[in-house]
């Protein structure tokens, strides 16, 4: 279980609620980023637009500048290569901020506190933008956790430690829930994040997104969350 891997089958000071803007860490693909970058970008971005199925392999590669149109079968396999790889190059970013947020809920004995908790797994994807000011990995991870065939497995998970820690501890706190059940509000929670944290990137170009009421939805949606896991089954 982990903010950043959807399974169909399963801080800033101060204070643990803070909200931090980090500046832009993927800028857009130059002529000199290899085919393998440039892929991943491709994806990420028009799977995050429309979605896993609609964006074929042959329209990312054309989208990335690859003249070869079996590239992405050399460097990723498949579909599912090329998505666990936009994972592996996303997740140790996130991973790197989720880090001192679990460290300072532990040291304010905060972790036995479901929004905190929640706040730790999604809080880095919410402040995770592109050279666009664009969250198209929130994008992304919301067209995965839409994906029915999509299975992240244990391999993946293992890329994101913190995300499921917290998340395990949330899980304790409603352990009379059946698994199944558990499961499926988790997916809806996903849904709800990931939809809160896009909403504004919609916005026509000339007004941009309005990152004070992005930042409002977030919070409310994280809130949200909280209740729907609650909820007596």
């Amino acid at each position: 279980m982990t903010s950043d891997l959807p399974n169909r089958n399963i801080t800033t000071q101060p204070g643990i609620t803070g909200v931090r803007r980090y500046p832009s860490t993927r800028p857009p693909p130059s002529r000199g980023v290899s085919t393998v970058s440039a892929i991943i970008e491709a994806a990420e971005r028009l799977w995050g637009a429309r979605g896993v199925e609609g964006a074929s392999l042959r329209e990312i590669s054309i989208a990335a500048g690859s003249a070869n149109k079996s590239s992405i079968g050399y460097h990723f396999g498949d579909k599912h290569g090329l998505i666990e790889a936009v994972f592996r190059v996303r997740i140790p970013v996130l991973e790197a901020r989720r880090q001192p947020m679990f460290a300072a809920a532990e040291a304010q004995g905060a972790l036995g506190d479901p929004l905190t908790l929640l706040r730790i797994a999604f809080q880095p994807v919410f402040d995770e933008i592109d050279g666009q000011g664009r969250h198209s990995f929130a994008a992304f991870l919301r067209a995965v956790n839409r994906y029915p065939q999509w299975d992240s497995g244990a391999g993946i998970e293992k890329l994101a430690p913190v995300a499921h820690r917290a998340l395990a501890m949330l899980r304790q706190q409603v352990s009379d829930l059946p698994q199944q059940l558990f499961d499926a509000r988790l997916r809806l929670v996903y849904e709800i994040c990931y939809g809160a944290i896009t909403d504004q990137d919609d916005n026509p170009p000339a007004a941009g997104p309005d990152i004070a009421l992005a930042r409002k939805m977030f919070d409310d949606a994280l809130r949200t969350c909280v209740h729907l896991l609650f909820i007596e089954p």
